[in-house]
């Protein structure tokens, strides 16, 4: 991967985490930008990056299915855990201060220690389960990309028999939801490891640009995520499209996905001879893109929680103006304690997995 490409992914990488945030601080003050209305679709972004960036260190930096799972863990569980029990706390603390600036679709706090533990356990979206973490509701996909790490593993490390018995028994556990949507994050894998899309000409790079540009108009200008949720609505009922959950419109994620996939293709092209960077871009876009996954994780309960901390400021601009700065300056210092410190997680994995332990399969060669 050339260092222009790595870091204009990094770039999408922040980017998709600020369109989740933004979208859910409209309900403190809703601005009308069209920004501000695709926080579904900045998780679309997020899952085909995520197909992308893990097919790319699976065949460059694990080899086998113990340091991918371990690799995998720590950079989950560093961010995942605090999530939880700081989710916890803050939720109770900002109810407790000022519980009117709590909407009813948000108090989910009943049978506290089994949303925590299903969490803990990503088990919140198997088949008809629907387990929301308190307040925090975009942990709900990584419920998913978890499993499509795990899904991802065993297809590309285990062989023969137990490939296809361990795949099957999986999709067997975790129901149509969770699986619906894994062919949004496989099309960042097909990217990656397709030799075909890897050799086109720099013309045909432009028109896959040119392409996914004109495609994103028009998911965006004739309103497709609400055909897709209305399409599915119409074809499976009501009661189906609710237990759907958030793979409610899966056809036209499927759509933005290519689209997304097209945008990959053409930009690994055309930035692969790229190589006048300046050094302060690079750094400052490394550094707040590694605190994406705290940001993702950490800003539905801060924007909450400094709503009730703020709720002296007058509703609307004012109070928008202080709290969201707020949680994204809240979300970057967590990370230098938790995705900043995935190691140490890394290490306890490590002790708890043993080299001489179990061993699935080895990488194969590519």
């Amino acid at each position: 991967m050339s260092r222009a490409f790595s870091l204009y992914l990094d770039v999408l990488r922040l980017f998709a985490a600020l369109l989740v945030l933004v979208y859910h601080a409209n309900w403190i003050y809703h601005p009308g930008w069209i920004l501000t209305s695709l926080g579904h679709e900045g998780v679309v972004v997020f899952f085909v990056l995520s197909g992308y960036v893990i097919a790319y260190v699976a065949a460059t930096r694990e080899q086998d299915f113990r340091q991918f799972m371990i690799a995998r863990g720590a950079r989950i569980f560093s961010v995942a855990i605090p999530a939880i029990l700081l989710t916890a706390a803050l939720d109770a603390s900002g109810f407790w201060l000022q519980p009117e600036v709590y909407p009813e679709e948000y108090r989910a706090w009943g049978y506290p220690l089994v949303r925590m533990a299903t969490s803990a356990l990503f088990m919140n979206e198997i088949w008809t389960l629907g387990i929301q973490l308190f307040t925090n509701v975009p942990y709900w996909s990584l419920n998913y990309e978890v499993w499509y790490y795990v899904l991802f593993g065993v297809l590309f490390f285990v062989q023969g028999r137990r490939r296809i018995v361990l795949f099957v028994l999986l999709c067997l556990f975790l129901g149509p939801k969770i699986l619906l949507l894994l062919p949004v994050w496989w099309l960042g894998v097909w990217v990656y490891r397709s030799e075909r899309l890897q050799a086109i000409s720099r013309p045909a790079a432009w028109l896959c640009l040119l392409a996914s540009v004109l495609g994103m108009y028009a998911y965006i200008a004739l309103e497709l995520g609400q055909f897709g949720w209305e399409w599915v609505q119409l074809l499976v009922g009501s009661e189906w499209h609710r237990q759907l959950s958030f793979s409610r419109q899966f056809p036209t994620d499927y759509y933005l996905g290519l689209v997304l996939a097209l945008h990959f293709v053409g930009l690994r092209v055309l930035l692969r001879d790229v190589e006048a960077i300046p050094g302060w871009f690079d750094r400052g876009v490394r550094y707040f893109a590694g605190a994406t996954f705290s940001i993702y994780l950490f800003h539905q309960p801060l924007l909450w929680f400094y709503s009730a901390v703020f709720s002296f400021v007058d509703e609307g601009l004012s109070r928008y103006l202080l709290v969201v700065p707020m949680t994204l300056l809240t979300a970057l210092a967590l990370a230098t304690v938790t995705e900043h410190r995935k190691q140490g997680w890394k290490r306890g994995l490590e002790r708890l997995w043993p080299a001489g332990g179990l061993r699935l399969g080895q990488s194969p060669a590519t």
